[in-house]
């Protein structure tokens, strides 16, 4: 008997599944509405709306079966073609599937009946206006059944699903394994020390043993005379007789127990060797459980590219120009914690291609290019890494104008001129912008420092190629999973450090370095040197072994001075805890074979450390990036309904956001004084001050113009929008809203990671 807590779930996750159907689905309908190629996907979609419908009903969820079965009827008329699939019954369609997102959300909740019953009433009478005079009156609930019971049954399969937690909680104990299994193979390589020292010493016992034997074994003992002074073996010569006494015994003896221990040792070699293949043998077994517990905890990314779609239909709306986005290498799996983290980053990459790239119709049209632009997405499995290309075919990186905003913000002195590559690397500084106007795209205060930030939490890289006129290409380096990976372990004095195989281009020995030098070309790039031993105050014990680890990521082309390089191997990476999470050039710590903790180097966030050596500020430094600080978000939600602020309340506290409220906007202002905020979220429709006031009020304040402001709102139509945004909103939400776009939107413009 399933409880009902477990019905529960079961029915959320597959709730979640059939909208994620619907949604693609209509995604892709809008993209391409020919009927007959069509004809397939809208009977798939019709089928996740029928099964939705019943699964909700079957647990008395009726606000979401009312809007299923509304979904439904809509689609079985496309299906029967008395209906066109048009922008904005699509537009209707959409927002159904987002209200039943949230439905599902907050299930369980006091005020979820209310909620629920309202939500209904209102998406079904969107639904129905969006219809076209040529619905059908008369619902074919009857059509409905047959058409679900025609689909033909799904080959079953051995499968069972798992939680992910499960997973996770396998893949950590396989972490513990890892770590014993090198904790074995360092025991290992130390008992084969012990036995070259045991050979060593054997062989000098036996060398001794045979000397003395040589001596004295042979040698012609002095032979007793008995009393009567006749000897019983006198008759008999030297050769015929042989004589012994306690040192000829002696020595046969020492030469006996010689043999024995060498045969002893014969044997414990050959155990030594047998435990040796059996570690080698655990060693390619962790490493195959590892490979196919990764296989079973990742997720094709086409599941990443799918978030992308609906977002890149809003983008492009809001950004007035025309461009398509393609997907290649779907098929490559990442670890799911990795594909939660890279949607932020390029969700803000597809906006710097919108707002910066893409050309104006009239722009393309001028340059011979076609009138829409194309960006294009794809990933790459390299190794025990990812790689992934987000490039577009637009105008490109406007070094020299970057230049003059670096000059007009004092980060780089009129006169002077760095490399294309040093350019490049200042648009990832915070708050740089080409873009002085405000708008729904760009210009938000939030840049591309964002996603040099999140890479640098997934131990990822990012690289940048442009050419003027033709585009952009953001070149992204991740790791696989961020359970398991695979490190370098090189030592500075007494203490062992780590560094991800992935962030290592080339290891060279300091032979080749010249004494005192400060930089190295390698392949046309100067890499710039950090004696690390120097930089992290560790006396060098021996420099005769010391190497370079030649380290690529945006803004930090090191070449890492070690002393000495250890290792290669699979380790697992812990997270610093609260207290050492500003650790300025570390992230995380990992723990050897031997059981020392050794720290996890971060080049991406090293830059800065070494212009703070060198007397810089890093702040005004070309080619240093000071990555987002890792922070507690404070937000400001401005709403007179009680229920409103509740809601945002607990959803922003349980991501760990400080929530201040406030009824009005005048009661926000007067807050505002007293308190620092990040963000402010607020309603339009409000007693004493409305929400246009307010952001005209803190647009005209010099101390608030800074504070980004979040606009939620009942109030959908375009010309709301249009006041907002033109008063300095920076972004806009429609109650009733997604909890998680909620939390991506005061990540997205407070760089806090929530």
């Amino acid at each position: 008997m399933i409880s009902t807590t477990s019905a529960q779930e079961i029915f959320s996750e597959e709730a979640l599944e059939h909208l994620d159907v619907l949604e693609a689905g209509l995604l892709a309908l809008e993209d391409d509405p020919g009927e007959q190629a069509n004809q397939s996907m809208i009977d798939q979609l019709f089928r996740s709306a029928h099964s939705l419908k019943g699964a909700a009903a079957l647990l008395k969820y009726q606000a979401i079966s009312e809007i299923a079965h509304e979904v439904e009827n809509l689609l079985e008329a496309i299906k029967l073609g008395t209906l066109h699939p048009g922008e904005r019954l699509l537009d209707a369609l959409l927002a159904a599937i987002d209200g039943m997102r949230t439905l599902l959300q907050m299930i369980g909740r006091p005020d979820y009946a209310d909620f629920s019953a309202l939500q209904a009433l209102r998406l079904c009478q969107q639904l129905q206006t969006a219809c076209s005079s040529q619905e059908p009156e008369e619902e074919k609930e009857s059509t409905a059944g047959v058409l679900a019971a025609q689909v033909p049954g799904q080959r079953q399969t051995s499968s069972v699903k798992v939680e992910i937690d499960q997973i996770d909680q396998l893949m950590r104990v396989l972490g513990e394994m890892t770590m014993t299994k090198n904790h074995l193979l360092e025991q290992v390589q130390q008992a084969e020390q012990m036995k070259e020292e045991i050979d060593f010493a054997q062989e000098r016992l036996l060398r001794e043993v045979r000397r003395f034997s040589e001596r004295h074994e042979y040698a012609r003992p002095q032979e007793a005379v008995p009393a009567d002074g006749a000897s019983l073996v006198a008759d008999f010569e030297e050769l015929e007789f042989d004589r012994y006494d306690e040192l000829n015994l002696f020595s046969r003896k020492l030469h006996e127990m010689s043999n024995d221990i060498q045969e002893a040792l014969v044997s414990i070699r050959s155990a030594f060797g047998q435990i040796s293949v059996d570690v080698e043998v655990l060693d390619r077994m962790t490493a195959e459980l590892k490979d196919r517990l990764s296989v079973i905890r990742t997720l094709p990314v086409e599941r990443l590219y799918q978030r992308f779609r609906r977002t890149f239909r809003d983008l492009v709306r809001a950004s007035g120009v025309q461009a398509e986005l393609r997907f290649e290498g779907g098929e490559t799996r990442l670890g799911r914690t990795v594909i939660d983290g890279l949607f932020d980053p390029l969700v803000h990459l597809l906006r710097n291609a919108l707002a910066h790239g893409i050309e104006s119709v009239e722009e393309r049209r001028a340059q011979g290019k076609p009138d829409s632009g194309t960006i294009r997405i794809l990933t790459q499995r390299r190794g025990n890494s990812a790689l992934i290309r987000i490039e577009d075919d637009g105008r490109g990186i406007p070094l020299e104008q970057v230049r003059h905003k670096a000059v007009s913000l004092g980060w780089l002195a009129a006169e002077e001129r760095p490399d294309d590559q040093a350019l490049i690397d200042l648009i990832f500084r915070p708050g740089f912008s080409t873009r002085s106007a405000v708008d729904d795209i760009a210009g938000r205060g939030v840049g591309l420092d964002a996603v040099l930030s999140r890479l640098s939490d997934l131990n990822g890289t990012v690289d940048v190629e442009t050419d003027a006129g033709r585009g952009t290409c953001f070149i992204l380096q991740i790791p696989l999973s961020l359970i398991i990976i695979n490190v370098i372990q090189f030592r500075l004095g007494t203490q062992l450090f780590v560094l991800p195989t992935a962030l290592i281009e080339e290891i060279q020995s300091c032979i080749d370095i010249p004494a005192g030098a400060r930089f190295m070309h390698r392949q046309e790039e100067s890499y710039r040197l950090v004696d690390l031993n120097h930089l992290l105050a560790q006396p060098c014990q021996d420099d005769s072994r010391r190497c370079v680890l030649y380290v690529r990521t945006l803004g930090a082309r090191l070449g890492l001075l070690v002393e000495e390089v250890i290792s290669q191997e699979d380790t697992v990476i812990r997270p610093f805890g609260r207290l050492l999470a500003d650790m300025p050039v570390f992230s995380g710590t990992s723990v050897s074979g031997g059981g020392q903790i050794r720290l996890v180097l971060n080049p991406a966030r090293l830059a800065q450390v070494v212009d703070q050596e060198a007397g810089g500020d890093p702040a005004a430094t070309t080619g240093a990036v000071t990555p987002a600080k890792a922070a507690v978000a404070r937000v400001l939600v401005v709403d007179d309904s009680l229920s409103v602020r509740k809601y945002a309340s607990l959803i922003l506290e349980h991501q760990g956001v400080e929530v201040f409220t406030a009824t009005n906007g005048q009661e926000a202002l007067d807050l505002l004084l007293d308190k620092e905020v990040d963000l402010v979220l607020t309603d339009l429709e409000m007693p004493v001050m409305h929400g246009y006031e307010l952001l005209a009020e803190m647009r005209r304040r010099e101390a608030l113009r800074r504070i980004p402001v979040v606009v939620i709102s009942s109030r959908s139509g375009e010309a709301h929008q249009n006041k907002a945004r033109q008063l300095g909103a920076a972004d806009y939400l429609v109650k009733p809203f997604d909890e998680q776009r909620l939390v991506d939107m005061v990540r997205e413009h407070t760089l806090c990671t929530l």
